[in-house]
């Protein structure tokens, strides 16, 4: 890698080894070398564990580590539940830290515990409990769960920003082809789209004519630029007509990977119902048996919630990876490469 080559050069001439060193040519498919600051790079374990991006793609490291990071926080979506895996992270704190793998988890573990606990103060909700009126968490408390068409615009509005975002890069990374146009294009017409959505859900008719003014601009781009190519011939038009056309059928797949981000409301009340359905079990249980109710009520609460953690964390892992690896992915890599791996010679002992 560059930030070697002095090194390697110094080695090369101390050592009188013959060395040559060359840009890749168009043709070459050399390796990815990822690096990353030391608080963001367990995002880039969760590329490289995944798919590591091509030598000429884009590190999605950070994105995928900031993204994550809310996913979890909404899936999860209680304060109560986020403040357990925080105790279970300074359970293992030293045991994390005595690998340089373990030390990046565990600032990732950090970042996720970290957002849950913020996002579900937010929400108001500690094992599934809504803190009564006057209170602090009350007054610290800015979203509804229950309130399905603001979670649903927030879900659904992460998703345009998280999909832009990919098309973005993208554009970045192509910039000057007609490639880059087309992932500007899409931008318009997820940005567009969404607008026009929240127009016509009752924010206001110039929403509406803003969204269909980008949603009609950003498609035209899409079928312009998606085909563009010299025309000497009848043939060339025709081709470039019908390479717009393909593209325009991606429009089922931006609006299906927009509308997947509703997994982030859905699971969220998901965690949340199951929380205070097990809480009003135990609840009843108290009630309908004097002293013995006690005992039942208790078991309910400890094996429901553990439950309820334990689909919660494997809900928030599964799906907010999805998420990235799967809608966010397909809009913003374009090549899957290999990781670096340096020479070295190897001892083993017996």
């Amino acid at each position: 890698p560059i930030p070697d080559q002095e090194c390697i050069e110094a080695f090369a001439a101390r050592h009188r080894v013959a060395l040559l060193m060359d840009d890749p040519a168009t043709g070459d498919r050399p390796p990815t070398l990822l690096e990353n600051p030391p608080a963001l790079a367990g995002g880039q374990d969760l590329v490289d564990f995944y798919q590591t991006p091509g030598y000429r793609a884009w590190d999605p490291s950070i994105v995928v580590f900031l993204s994550f990071t809310l996913f979890f926080a909404m899936i999860l979506s209680d304060a109560g539940y986020a403040s357990v895996f925080a105790l279970a992270l300074l359970a293992g704190w030293r045991r994390l830290g005595a690998s340089p793998l373990g030390r990046r988890l565990r600032v990732l573990a950090v970042a996720l515990v970290g957002g849950a606990l913020v996002w579900g103060i937010l929400a108001g909700s500690y094992f599934g409990v809504t803190p009564p009126e006057g209170s602090l968490p009350a007054a610290l408390r800015l979203f509804d769960i229950n309130d399905f068409e603001t979670m649903m615009r927030l879900s659904v509005g992460i998703g345009v920003v998280h999909i832009a975002i990919a098309n973005a890069s993208m554009a970045r990374q192509l910039w000057g082809t007609p490639r880059a146009s087309v992932a500007l294009a899409w931008i318009a017409v997820l940005l567009g789209g969404f607008l026009l959505w929240l127009g016509e859900t009752g924010l206001g008719r110039p929403l509406s004519w803003v969204g269909t003014a980008a949603v009609v601009a950003g498609l035209a781009a899409v079928f312009w630029f998606a085909g563009a190519r010299p025309v000497r011939r009848p043939l060339d038009a025709l081709l470039w007509g019908l390479a717009g056309l393909r593209a325009l059928t991606d429009v089922t797949k931006a609006f299906g990977d927009v509308l997947s981000y509703l997994r982030l409301f859905a699971l969220g009340l998901a965690s949340t119902s199951l929380a205070l359905t097990f809480n009003d079990l135990a609840q009843q249980a108290a009630a309908a048996y004097p002293g013995l109710g006690l005992l039942l009520a208790l078991l309910i609460l400890v094996v429901g919630h553990l439950l309820n953690l334990a689909l919660s964390l494997m809900s928030g892992v599964v799906h907010g990876l999805r998420l990235n690896f799967i809608e966010f992915y397909n809009w913003g890599l374009s090549e899957e490469g290999y990781p670096f791996k340096a020479f070295a010679r190897r001892e083993e002992t017996q």
